[in-house]
C-alpha cells in the first residue's frame, strides 16, 4: 500500500501533543488529544488492511495478529523491562507498584487494572511509570476483537456495501453511546467505549471515494479547516474544565477523520523532521513518559531546562528504539515474542506477591511494604474498619447492609462522621471509648466530605451520607451524645471548606448534638515512604511539598480559628515519622498507618475527656 505523509504528519502531531502535555508545557493542556488521533489512525489503518484483504480474499486471523505483535510488543516489553532494575536501585519504594503495572501491560489488560486503580487525569496518576500503556492496551483488545466483528459481516461487505455501512454506523452509534452512558473513568479506560474513535478512522476509509468529488481547492481548504480543529483542541481544551472523553471529543476525531478521507499530499507532510517524528511516534511514546515519571520523583521536571533535558533523553532512547527494535523483521520470531511476553508477564506477577524482605533489607522493606501493601494489609483493615461499616468509594449505596449500623435503644453512641480521614482513627478511637459506657459507631465514606448532597466523584458514598443526615441521625439522635468530624481538609479551596463546615456546624448545632473535629494532619506530594527514603540517599525534598504545606497549615490556621477547643489540632504534635525498625507514619501521600495514628491517641484522650 502507498505510504501515506499525512498519516506520518498526524503522528508526529499526535505524539509531540502528548509529550508537550506531560511535560506541562502550558500552551498544550489539551495534548492528550493525541491519543484519540492516533486511535483515529490506528481505526483506519486496520480497516484498510482487513477490508483490502477481505476484497482479494487474502486476510487470515493470525497473519494479521502477527503482524500487530511484532510491531507492538517487541518495543514495549524492552522498555518495561529496562525501567524495572533502574527503579529497583533508584527507588526501591516504587518498585513493588511498577511490577504491578508490568504485568497489567505486558498482556495487554493495563487499562482495567488502572480503571480499577487509578484516573489518568488525578494527581496520583503522574506517579505511574507506565500509566501510558492504557491506550495500548485498549488499542490492542480493539485488534482483538474488531476483526472477528468485520469477519460476521465479511458477505455484506463483499455483496452489498450500503447495507454493511450501515451496519458499521449502528456499532459506532452504540460504542458512542455507551461512552456517554457510563461514568467518565470507565468510558476513558474501556475498549469498547472509545472502538467509536477508531472506527471514524474506519468510516474514513469506507468513504475514501468522497474525496474524488471534492476540488484540490475545496480539500486544501477542509484540510486547513481540520488542523486548525485540532490545533484548537490541542491548545484550548483543558483536562482539568472538561471530561474526557465526552461528545466534545468528536471535534478532534471528526478532524482527523476528514483528513484522512481527503487524502492531500503537501509538502509539508514530507518535512524531514515532521517524518523522523512520524516514524518514531510510537517509541517515542513508549519512553517519554517513564523519564517524566523519573523527573517528577527526583524535583527536576518544573524548570525549563530540566524538561528539556528529560526530552532529550526520551528522543535519544526512542531512536535507538525505533532503529534497534521496531524496525527490525520479526517474521520468524513471532513465537518468541509471545513466549517472552508471557514469561515477563510470570516473572513481573511473582515479583508484585513477593515478600518485601526477601529482596531489600528490613528497614527499605517496611518502607515499601508501607507504601505498597499497606492498604490491603490486616492492620489496615483494622485501622480502618475495611470488615465493618466502612463505606468504599466502589461501594454501591443500594447493596449496602444498613443492619450494620443499627443502634440499640439501650446503649449510648459516639459517631465517627466523615472520609478516609475519619476511618483511620477508628481503630485509635475505639481504644480510646472501650471503657467510657459509650459504643462507637462508624460512618465513613471515601473521598466525599460528610454533608447533605455533598460534591463527590463517587455516588455510592454521597448517598450514604444523604441518608445519614436525612433519616439515620433524626431517628437515632436521642442515643447519640457525641459526633466526631474528620475529613482531608486541606483537599479544599477555602470557600469550599468554608461552605462544608457551615453545614455540619449548623446541623448538628439545630440537633443539639455535641460535635468535636479531629485535626488536619501532613500531607505529602509524593507518598511520604518514598519521599522518606529519596531525602535520606539523596538529600532531596520535593519543591512542590511547600505548597501542600501551605494548604495544609492554611486549612489549620482556619479550623482552629473557626472552631476554637472543639478542633483537636494534630497538625503540629510532635511524632515519630518513622519507627526504629522502619514502619512510616503515613502509607500514602496523607493517610496514616495505624503506628502513626496510635501517636495521636493521647492527644485525642484528652479532648475527649
Amino acid at each position: 500500500m502507498k505510504f501515506r505523509n499525512d498519516i506520518s504528519f498526524l503522528r508526529a502531531v499526535s505524539v509531540i501533543s502528548v509529550l508537550l502535555y506531560h511535560f506541562k508545557f502550558s500552551f498544550f493542556k489539551g495534548g492528550f488529544i493525541g491519543v484519540d488521533i492516533f486511535f483515529v489512525i490506528s481505526g483506519y489503518l486496520m480497516t484498510r488492511i482487513i477490508l483490502s484483504e477481505f476484497k482479494t480474499n487474502t486476510f487470515t486471523y493470525w497473519n494479521y495478529l502477527k503482524k500487530r505483535i511484532n510491531r507492538i510488543l517487541p518495543a514495549l516489553l524492552v522498555m518495561i523491562t529496562f525501567f524495572a532494575p533502574v527503579i529497583y536501585f533508584l527507588i526501591p519504594t516504587q518498585f513493588l507498584i511498577y511490577m504491578r503495572s508490568f504485568f497489567s501491560s505486558s498482556l495487554f489488560f493495563s487499562n482495567i487494572y488502572y480503571y480499577l486503580n487509578s484516573g489518568y487525569f488525578n494527581n496520583k496518576s503522574q506517579f505511574n511509570y507506565l500509566l501510558h500503556t492504557w491506550s495500548l492496551s485498549v488499542e490492542w483488545q480493539f485488534y482483538l476483537i474488531y476483526p472477528i466483528i468485520l469477519l460476521f459481516l465479511r458477505p455484506i461487505f463483499l455483496n452489498r456495501r450500503n447495507a454493511f455501512n450501515l451496519f458499521f454506523i449502528v456499532i459506532m452509534v452504540l460504542s458512542f453511546s455507551s461512552m456517554l452512558y457510563h461514568n467518565q473513568s470507565y468510558s476513558f479506560y474501556m475498549f469498547y467505549t472509545r472502538a467509536w474513535e477508531m472506527m471514524f478512522g474506519g468510516l474514513a476509509y469506507l468513504f475514501a471515494g468522497i474525496s474524488k468529488r471534492i476540488s484540490e481547492r475545496n480539500k486544501n481548504i477542509l484540510v486547513i479547516a481540520s488542523l486548525l480543529l485540532i490545533l484548537a483542541s490541542i491548545f484550548l481544551i483543558n483536562s482539568h474544565e472538561v471530561l474526557w472523553p465526552s461528545p466534545l471529543t468528536i471535534v478532534p476525531v471528526i478532524s482527523t477523520a476528514a483528513i484522512l478521507i481527503l487524502n492531500v499530499d503537501w509538502k509539508i507532510f514530507e518535512n524531514k523532521i515532521i517524518s523522523f517524528f512520524g516514524n518514531i511516534s510510537y517509541s517515542l511514546y513508549l519512553w517519554h513518559w517513564p523519564f517524566y515519571v523519573l523527573s517528577v520523583f527526583f524535583s527536576i521536571n518544573d524548570r525549563f531546562r530540566h524538561k528539556l533535558l528529560f526530552i532529550g533523553i526520551s528522543l535519544i532512547f526512542s531512536t535507538i528504539s525505533y532503529y534497534i527494535i521496531e524496525k527490525k523483521n520479526y517474521n520468524k520470531k513471532t513465537f518468541t515474542i509471545i513466549l517472552s511476553s508471557i514469561i515477563l508477564f510470570a516473572i513481573s506477577f511473582s515479583f508484585s506477591k513477593i515478600k518485601e524482605n526477601s529482596i531489600f533489607d528490613d528497614k527499605t522493606a517496611k518502607l515499601v511494604w508501607a507504601t505498597s501493601n499497606y492498604k490491603s494489609s490486616n492492620d489496615a483493615i483494622n485501622q480502618y474498619g475495611f470488615n465493618e461499616n466502612y463505606f468504599k468509594s466502589t461501594d454501591n449505596f443500594k447493596n449496602y447492609n444498613l443492619n450494620k449500623i443499627n443502634i440499640e435503644p439501650e446503649k449510648k453512641y459516639i459517631i465517627l462522621l466523615g472520609d478516609s480521614h475519619a476511618g483511620m482513627f477508628f481503630e485509635t478511637l475505639k481504644d480510646i471509648v472501650k471503657d467510657s459506657g459509650y459504643e462507637l459507631m462508624q460512618i465513613n465514606a471515601e473521598g466525599t466530605y460528610p454533608m447533605i448532597y455533598g460534591v463527590s466523584d463517587f455516588s455510592g458514598p454521597k448517598e450514604f451520607f444523604n441518608y445519614f443526615y436525612k433519616i439515620y441521625f433524626p431517628e437515632n439522635k436521642n442515643n447519640i451524645d457525641l459526633v466526631i468530624i474528620s475529613s482531608n481538609y486541606s483537599a479544599y479551596e477555602q470557600s469550599d471548606l468554608e461552605n462544608k463546615i457551615d453545614f455540619t456546624e449548623k446541623y448538628f448545632k439545630k440537633q443539639k448534638t455535641k460535635t468535636l473535629y479531629l485535626g488536619q494532619t501532613p500531607t505529602y506530594y509524593i507518598d511520604y515512604p518514598t519521599q522518606y527514603y529519596i531525602n535520606q540517599q539523596y538529600g532531596i525534598v520535593h519543591r512542590n511539598q511547600f505548597f501542600a504545606d501551605r494548604n495544609v497549615n492554611s486549612a489549620n490556621s482556619y479550623l482552629k480559628k473557626r472552631l476554637g477547643s472543639r478542633y483537636i489540632e494534630l497538625l503540629n504534635y510532635n511524632v515519630n515519622k518513622v519507627s526504629e525498625d522502619g514502619t512510616p507514619f503515613v502509607y500514602d501521600t496523607n493517610h496514616l498507618t495505624q503506628y502513626g495514628a496510635n501517636q495521636y491517641k493521647n492527644n485525642i484522650s484528652k479532648a475527649l475527656k
